[in-house]
């Protein structure tokens, strides 16, 4: 099982970096997998790319080293976030989340990691809060309704997920005073939302 020797080494490569709520990193890919298997996710590719999502991200470690199948290998890469030369970070998140839909396990791994995101929010700032929901709902979810036809043997679980996008980015909005457009913002809103 690849959920094994991916737990461990998730755990071994996050040791002593942290969230920016303070508490231990490795809580954050825990939570997402223990969340996806609560949700009746038992894929063994799935969870192990789950708990190695954040790893080549966050510690510089090559999707290569990472000991799993190229299944979760692609899986991870797909969910690791770079920016090209001479990409605005709007370009590049539209290539990211684009890129997301080229392996079931890597959309529902970012559907898994944002709804551990997403529900910590209140830990982070207003702007941050607002930059969170307006990815979710304008490059997520519409990612999601897409995978529903794709891939219709998970179209149970990611109703679900959208559903939990739903009530949490109303719940955001309501308690931080901030209304989510119905249309996409502009591509100068996005700069202002996303940052250079």
């Amino acid at each position: 099982m690849q959920i094994l020797s991916a737990l461990g080494y998730a755990t071994r490569k996050h040791a002593g970096q942290f969230r920016k709520n303070g508490k231990p990193f490795i809580l954050h890919p825990l939570k997402a997998t223990t969340y996806a298997i609560s949700c009746g996710m038992k894929d063994d590719v799935l969870l192990a790319a789950i708990l190695l999502h954040d790893v080549p991200e966050d510690t510089f470690t090559p999707v290569t080293e990472l000991p799993c199948n190229d299944e979760v290998k692609h899986a991870v890469e797909l969910m690791t976030f770079r920016r090209c030369d001479g990409e605005t970070k709007l370009q590049a998140k539209r290539r990211y989340y684009a890129g997301l839909l080229n392996s079931k396990y890597a959309l529902l791994c970012k559907a898994y990691d944002r709804v551990n995101n997403i529900w910590t929010l209140c830990d982070l700032s207003r702007e941050a809060i607002i930059k969170n929901v307006y990815e979710t709902e304008f490059f997520l979810m519409p990612l999601l309704h897409k995978a529903k036809s794709i891939w219709p043997e998970f179209a149970d679980q990611i109703s679900g997920l959208r559903e939990i996008f739903r009530g949490t980015i109303y719940m955001y909005s309501k308690t931080c005073g901030f209304e989510v457009p119905c249309e996409e913002p502009s591509d100068d809103e996005w700069s202002e939302i996303l940052g250079s």
